[in-house]
C-alpha cells in the first residue's frame, strides 16, 4: 500500500495535550481515552471486472463542522486501502477517486468509528475468482489447473482431455458449455473426432472415424462440438487455449489468426523452434498492470504453433522474434503475435502460443490474471 498522505492541518485539534494514539474527552466525573480507529476496505474497478489499484481513498477529520485533518491513501495491486489513525468515537464519510473521476457509487458516507475500533466495509460486487465456473480440458503439453489453484480459482471441473468418448460427450452438449463462465483447452488434448474429423483410410477423403456418422445425413459429431463452442462464445462465453490447443481457435474461427504452415491442415502449425524470447509487451494496459514492458517466455518444446498476422479485430498483447522450421530450413518471424484475444459475439477467445504453466513466473502469472479479468 502508498504510504499514507496527510494534507497540512487546518487548525489545532482541541482535544487536549494528548499524544498521537490517544485523545482525551472530558466527562462529568472522569477523563476517559479513546483509542484511534480504522477504516479498512476495497475498491473495484467501475467496469466491474478487477480490483482497482492506486485509487484514492480520502476521509475528513472535523471538529464540528471544521475540517481539521484529510487522511488520504491508495489502494495496492488488489484494491485494499486502510485508514489509520482516525480519532475514535467520531463519524466519517469516505471518498474515493481515480484520476480525475470520482468513484461515487463505491463511496460510504456517516461510517461510525468507535473506541480502538476497527471498521471493514463491505467489498463491491467485483471480479473474484470463487465466483468463476470454470472448466478444464486437460492436455498433455499445459496445466491450467495448477495456475488456476495457485491464483485461487476453486470452482472448476477437470474433463480428461486423453478420453475422445467424455470430450465429446462435454462438448457436443450446448446447455453444459453454458453453465461455466470459462473454459480452458490445455495444449495435448485429443482432437480427432473432436475438433476435426479423423481422415479415412482413402487418401484425401476426410472420414468420421469412430465418432462421427457415415454418409447417412446425420451431423458430424465434429461439426457439432464446433458449432457448439462458437455459440457459446457467441452468447458470453470465454475460451483460453495455449500451444497445442490451436486447433480449437484455427478450426473455430479461421479467419481471425494466420498460423504458419496450411490453415486447411490440422496440426500442420506445429513447426516453432526451441526459443527463449524476449517478449515486449504490446498492449498499453497490460505493460502498466506489469510496470514493464517486456517479459521472458521459454519455449522449452518444439513444434508449437507460430503466429504469422491476425486480422484487425484481433488484440495482441505479446509479440516476440521466433524461429520455425520446414524441412530443412529455418525461418525467422519479427514481432510475432505470442499472445492474442479477440470478441466474437458477447464473448472472447484467448490463445496463447506458449504454455502457460511452464511459464509460470510472476509476471506471466500477472498477465494471466490481466487476461482472465478481461474476459
Amino acid at each position: 500500500m502508498h504510504p499514507r498522505a496527510t494534507i497540512i492541518s487546518l487548525a489545532t485539534l482541541a482535544l487536549g495535550a494528548c499524544g498521537s494514539d490517544t485523545q482525551f474527552i472530558p466527562d462529568n466525573e472522569t477523563h476517559r481515552v479513546i483509542s484511534p480507529g480504522e477504516i479498512a476496505g476495497r475498491v473495484c474497478d467501475p467496469s466491474g471486472k478487477t480490483w482497482l489499484q492506486d485509487a484514492q481513498v480520502y476521509t475528513h477529520i472535523k471538529a464540528g463542522e471544521t475540517i481539521i485533518d484529510t487522511e488520504i491513501v491508495y489502494t495496492d495491486r488488489d484494491g485494499r486501502f486502510l485508514l489509520e489513525d482516525l480519532p475514535g468515537e467520531q463519524e466519517y464519510d469516505l471518498y474515493m477517486q481515480y484520476g480525475n473521476s470520482r468513484l461515487l457509487e463505491q463511496e460510504q458516507y456517516g461510517i461510525w468509528v468507535g473506541d480502538g475500533e476497527r471498521v471493514e466495509i463491505p467489498e463491491p460486487d467485483c471480479f473474484d475468482p470463487l465466483q468463476i465456473d470454470v472448466a478444464i480440458i486437460s492436455g498433455s503439453y499445459d496445466s491450467f489447473e495448477l495456475v488456476l489453484t495457485n491464483m485461487g480459482f476453486a470452482n472448476y471441473i477437470e474433463v480428461e482431455g486423453a478420453s475422445t468418448a467424455e470430450l465429446q460427450g462435454f462438448l457436443s452438449d450446448l446447455d453444459n458449455l453454458r453453465s461455466f463462465d470459462i473454459i480452458f483447452f490445455n495444449g495435448g488434448h485429443v482432437e480427432e473426432d473432436v475438433i476435426y474429423p479423423k481422415p479415412s483410410d482413402d487418401e484425401g477423403d476426410i472420414g468420421l472415424g469412430d465418432g462421427g456418422a457415415e454418409d447417412t445425413g446425420e451431423i458430424p459429431i465434429t461439426d457439432t462440438i464446433m458449432q457448439n463452442l462458437r455459440d457459446y462464445v457467441s452468447e458470453g462465453g470465454s475460451i483460453y487455449a495455449s500451444d497445442w490447443s490451436y486447433d480449437v481457435v484455427e478450426q473455430g474461427w479461421p479467419d481471425r489468426i494466420d498460423f504458419v504452415g496450411d490453415d486447411t491442415v490440422p496440426d500442420a502449425a506445429q513447426l516453432g523452434e526451441y526459443d527463449l524470447v524476449n517478449a515486449a509487451v504490446a498492449d498499453n494496459m497490460l505493460a502498466d498492470w506489469l510496470d514493464t514492458d517486456y517479459i521472458e517466455i521459454e519455449y522449452d518444446l518444439p513444434v508449437w504453433a507460430p503466429i504469422v498476422t491476425v486480422s484487425d479485430s484481433v488484440s495482441v498483447h505479446l509479440v516476440g522474434n521466433v524461429a520455425y522450421r520446414q524441412g530443412q530450413a529455418t525461418y525467422n518471424l519479427t514481432n510475432s503475435p505470442l499472445l492474442v484475444s479477440f470478441t466474437s459475439g458477447d464473448g472472447k477467445v484467448v490463445y496463447s502460443t506458449f504454455r502457460v504453466a511452464k511459464n509460470a513466473s510472476s509476471e506471466v502469472l500477472q498477465t494471466l490474471q490481466y487476461m482472465m479479468y478481461n474476459l
